[in-house]
């Protein structure tokens, strides 16, 4: 949702005729997470914020963020904005009445569809050099793909496992994919991405596996990766809306067709009207054979 907060903001900022986005991230102590997501408390969504941080940093028109805690003196800072007559996303109305779409594309397809085009977000600010020499040492002359397994069953806490896991990847069918491309394809190497609760320590006996996280790399690595990876690969989720609005190649795997009216894709679909080459959508569960023929079609496309 944080990321397509930052494309819807890009496009509204386009139609007000303003390029230069400030961001305020309101964090309010008292009504730290929603229902959803209980697991974040006034003691820990400090924590969790700043996790969260690197995804926006990478709307490209972005000039500052705030971070602000008191809901009543912002309520008072877009009130002073609405007088001034300067463009906000929401409108100060909606601010007040509570109602934000951050979640659908409604916005970013009726831009599409007026412009031909929808904004791309980027490497998170000051990070695009900063996985170079990892990739230099790490993956040099290799097909490097990112991937993200959605994986609530791993996760730490009952509160946050307890979120919808009839998502989550089929992780024999992912370990068997490995295992095949190692063998036809010796020059891809996988990248996994996301936390330590999301992926089982067994992907650590894959010679073509390599996990960031445990080489004390964060997030905003983790994006820069995604951006400078040959392709992504991985479950409809958090990093797949960031390859979604990215300029590169990308498999979504396991689309929930209860998103399509977010989205506005009719189920089965197989790419967004905005999509570029070579980044595709998938609404089947992921299984080893159709993995391989969704990689090897992109994969000989991308190299040729």
């Amino acid at each position: 949702d944080a990321v397509t907060w930052q494309v819807n903001l890009c496009v509204k900022a386009i139609e007000n005729g303003n390029r230069n986005i400030v961001q305020y991230i309101v964090a309010d102590p008292l009504r730290p997470s929603s229902y959803l997501q209980r697991y974040i408390t006034e003691n820990n969504y400090i924590e969790h914020l700043n996790n969260l941080s690197p995804v926006f940093l990478c709307c490209p028109n972005t000039v500052s963020i705030n971070f602000i805690k008191d809901k009543a003196l912002f309520d008072l800072f877009m009130l002073k904005k609405a007088f001034r007559n300067q463009p906000s996303w929401p409108s100060i109305r909606g601010h007040l009445a509570g109602q934000l779409d951050f979640i659908s594309h409604k916005s970013i397809n009726k831009f599409y569809q007026k412009y031909n085009y929808v904004p791309r977000l980027t490497i998170p600010r000051s990070y695009e050099n900063s996985m170079d020499l990892f990739l230099e040492k790490r993956c040099k002359d290799r097909f490097v793909v990112s991937v993200n397994m959605r994986q609530r069953r791993l996760y730490s806490t009952l509160s946050e496992a307890s979120t919808p896991i009839y998502r989550d990847s089929p992780l024999d069918e992912w370990y068997n994919f490995f295992n095949i491309i190692k063998k036809k394809y010796p020059d891809v190497v996988f990248l996994i991405l996301g936390g330590y609760s999301t992926w089982e320590r067994e992907l650590y006996h894959y010679d073509n596996v390599i996990i960031p996280r445990t080489m004390g790399l964060g997030l905003a690595h983790e994006l820069t990766l995604l951006h400078k990876s040959a392709l992504f690969l991985g479950t409809s989720s958090g990093f797949s809306a960031m390859a979604t609005f990215s300029k590169t190649p990308y498999i979504i795997t396991n689309f929930e067709p209860f998103a399509s009216k977010f989205v506005g894709l009719p189920v089965g679909t197989p790419k967004y009207p905005f999509a570029l080459d070579n980044q595709i959508l998938s609404w089947e569960k992921e299984s080893a054979e159709l993995m391989l023929d969704l990689f090897e079609t992109t994969y000989k496309s991308i190299r040729k």
